[in-house]
């Protein structure tokens, strides 16, 4: 898999409909081919935020990491973002008032 197509997938977690799309779009990533060897999905539901800690079979660049705005160490990444699109709108609509 090139690393072009990893960093898209990536960059989409992000407009991910719901957390089993995120977690299915990084499992997409995983298999004996993929660049990620593990991998771990929470939802802060009092931040309202996605995180998610990869663990890839080899590092990623500097600059793969700052494009997708991740922290990396060795071969590990950490991504943390607030949903989007219909994610965000269902957060919305559960959200106590």
């Amino acid at each position: 898999m090139d690393s072009e197509r990893v960093l898209q997938t990536l960059k989409g977690l992000r407009a991910g409909r719901d957390i089993d799309a995120v977690r299915s779009a990084i499992l997409g990533l995983s298999g004996p081919s993929g660049p990620v060897k593990s991998y771990s999905v929470s939802f802060d539901s009092i931040r309202k935020t996605v995180f998610c800690f990869l663990e890839m079979r080899s590092p990623m660049l500097d600059s793969e990491i700052r494009e997708l705005g991740a922290y990396g160490f060795g071969n590990a990444m950490c991504l943390e973002f607030a949903p989007g699109g219909e994610f965000a709108s269902r957060l919305e609509s559960v959200a106590p008032g």
